[in-house]
């Protein structure tokens, strides 16, 4: 059975902050590659430096190639809503994951921002519940829709007060 996708995309920033996220890992990448070739090259092997340094390029060059696209498809992948049954999340682009988190089974709701989120203006949301699998989390969402969908799932969780 394939579910309908749910109604709410996340904040469009959101891809600039997964494509900032894979530039700083191809920025370590080529780090290394060049650390890599010198070291190489000083130890006095200049052939096996150069196939080093051409191999440490031509990651770096897929690597950011393939962020643009990995951060397009992951936001337009990436859905969710409240519905009656429970927080409804369907998100991956190449494994597919259709999730609902129960109302009933909700325990904690809270909102986070670690350094590029916040130089973004946006957070996540993080809904805990008491399975061993759980929860689930949001990222990408302007405060004010983080602060409402932690008000609306504390609300039906019976939650006597968000966070």
């Amino acid at each position: 059975m394939i579910l309908r996708p749910p109604a709410n995309q996340l904040d469009p920033r959101m891809r600039t902050v997964w494509l900032v996220e894979v530039l700083i890992a191809t920025g370590a990448a080529v780090a290394i590659a060049a650390v890599a070739t010198g070291t190489t090259a000083f130890a006095g092997a200049t052939t096996e430096a150069w196939v080093v340094g051409i191999v440490g390029a031509a990651l770096a060059v897929a690597l950011a190639v393939s962020a643009y696209e990995a951060a397009r498809l992951g936001y337009e992948h990436y859905r969710y809503e409240v519905t009656e049954l429970g927080l409804y999340v369907a998100r991956g682009w190449l494994w597919r994951r259709w999730q609902i988190v129960p109302h009933a089974r909700v325990q904690t709701v809270d909102t986070t921002a670690g350094p590029l989120l916040r130089a973004f203006g946006l957070v996540a949301v993080d809904v805990r519940t008491a399975s061993a699998a759980g929860g689930t989390s949001i990222p990408g969402l302007p405060p004010a829709v983080a602060d409402a969908l932690v008000e609306e799932l504390a609300r039906r969780a019976g939650i006597e007060e968000g966070t």
